[in-house]
């Protein structure tokens, strides 16, 4: 019996043949970092009026990743009184964003379909779970350069600008991230997520 025993090698081996990639990013504890990163999933909606606004996935022209979005928008020529996308990441859980408030922003890419822009008709929110909702206009300072066709533009917005105290915000429950859509465009929208200072 012992000489069996000797014959006999064990290997350790993982549950799964493939080494699984865990998402350790993380600021202050916060790990919901990622608004959008890949999947135009059940958490991600659109405004139901297709005759003013369409969202897609875009697999060819994306920042990094698999695959990141496609949006074109005419409010006006819609005829529509609102019209946007929004994000109920991390599966619509609750969000404690509180740690982050102070010395976080949300960024995102953001690149024209065709030719080049300066105003980016857009306003961004977040909601709590309570339906709080607290809005940021977009002004050129939140853009790295101008938008273009050729390269991606980055928009940051810190989390600070949403005055979240004055309107009674829960940081602690966020349900989602929403971009509010004025005038028109097309562009490619792709890496949204909460970024440190």
């Amino acid at each position: 019996m012992s000489a069996c025993s000797t014959l006999v090698q064990v290997q350790e081996k993982t549950l799964y043949d493939q080494n699984a990639q865990i998402n350790t990013e993380e600021i202050n504890g916060f790990k919901a970092v990622h608004i959008f990163k890949d999947d135009y999933d059940n958490s991600v909606w659109v405004s139901p009026e297709r005759n003013c606004v369409n969202l897609s996935t875009e697999r060819v022209t994306i920042y990094n990743g698999k695959a990141g979005l496609k949006v074109k928008w005419d409010k006006i020529a819609g005829g529509c009184k609102w019209i946007g996308i929004g994000f109920g990441w991390n599966s619509w859980m609750a969000k404690d964003m509180l740690d982050v408030s102070e010395d976080c922003a949300v960024q995102m890419k953001v690149k024209s379909v065709n030719g080049n822009f300066k105003n980016f008709p857009v306003a961004f929110a977040f909601e709590d779970y309570s339906g709080v909702q607290s809005y940021v206009g977009f002004q050129m300072n939140q853009a790295s350069g101008e938008f273009n066709s050729e390269s991606w533009t980055t928009v940051s917005i810190p989390l600070k600008k949403f005055d979240f105290k004055s309107k009674n915000f829960d940081l602690e429950k966020v349900k989602q991230f929403i971009i509010q859509l004025e005038g028109d465009g097309e562009i490619y929208l792709d890496d949204i997520k909460i970024v440190r200072l």
